[in-house]
């Protein structure tokens, strides 16, 4: 499987925090994977990193065969790096038809053709009922699917999705579990931090664990909770008493 994504010797530093310390990982063209570890890991600066936020003090970032480590947010999505945030960022004072327009316009500047696009992608996210709502209205698990859509509108070949199960129903969340495996059904590839450890891992194809800034462990998941450095820098005692 050729790689999509390949961070080599990445290091970002702040000061005298080291955020993420000789990251080198790769993500497979069809492939979910899994980011995760716990809080202060460096995954969220990784993700950035990637997508284009900020430039690594270190290393480079290779996007489809090129080198993409100097290139600006903007040219990163235009490239076909899609992403989330953990925290909502959806304009709430616009509908929902026209949140996902603005990610549109991303690849389709006639507005015609931006609004068929956002149209296209509401029908796969499960929200074209809500297309004229207010994003301000929308319950928790829609705004995060408002997200998603937003995303996806810009026709990403990776999508980065930052905690998008995080504070879900099981119920939500097992559809959140499914519109993941839709968007890799569709061709995209997926990169994705989530903390619910019971969801994520019967979900990804491969898991990336970061603890203080460094690749600790990757592999399979099934493998991957098993591992003892794992249990002892992230899973502990919650593992063990199979919480």
């Amino acid at each position: 499987m050729s790689a999509l994504l390949e961070t080599r010797g990445v290091w970002q530093r702040f000061g005298g925090l080291v955020a993420n310390s000789d990251v080198s990982i790769s993500v497979g063209r069809g492939e979910i994977v899994g980011l995760i570890g716990p809080n202060g890991a460096g995954k969220s600066t990784l993700f950035n990193l990637i997508a284009g936020v900020l430039p690594p003090t270190q290393g480079s970032i290779w996007f489809d065969g090129e080198d993409v480590t100097n290139l600006p947010a903007a040219q990163r999505c235009q490239r076909g790096i899609g992403r989330t945030f953990q925290v909502v960022k959806s304009f709430e004072t616009m509908t929902v038809i026209d949140n996902v327009i603005v990610g549109a316009l991303v690849r389709n500047t006639v507005m015609k053709e931006a609004r068929r696009k956002a149209r296209e992608v509401l029908e796969f996210t499960g929200l074209a009922a809500r297309a004229d709502v207010l994003a301000s209205d929308l319950v928790p698990a829609e705004k995060r699917r408002l997200e998603v859509a937003r995303a996806l509108a810009t026709g990403p070949k990776l999508l980065l999705l930052d905690e998008v199960l995080t504070g879900l129903t099981p119920t939500e969340a097992q559809t959140g579990v499914a519109l993941v495996r839709k968007v890799r059904d569709a061709g995209i590839t997926v990169l994705m931090v989530e903390h619910v450890m019971e969801i994520v891992m019967p979900l990804v194809d491969r898991a990336i664990v970061l603890d203080l800034g460094k690749v600790l462990v990757e592999g399979k998941p099934a493998d991957v909770v098993r591992d003892p450095k794992v249990i002892k820098a992230y899973l502990g005692d919650r593992h063990a008493v199979g919480a």
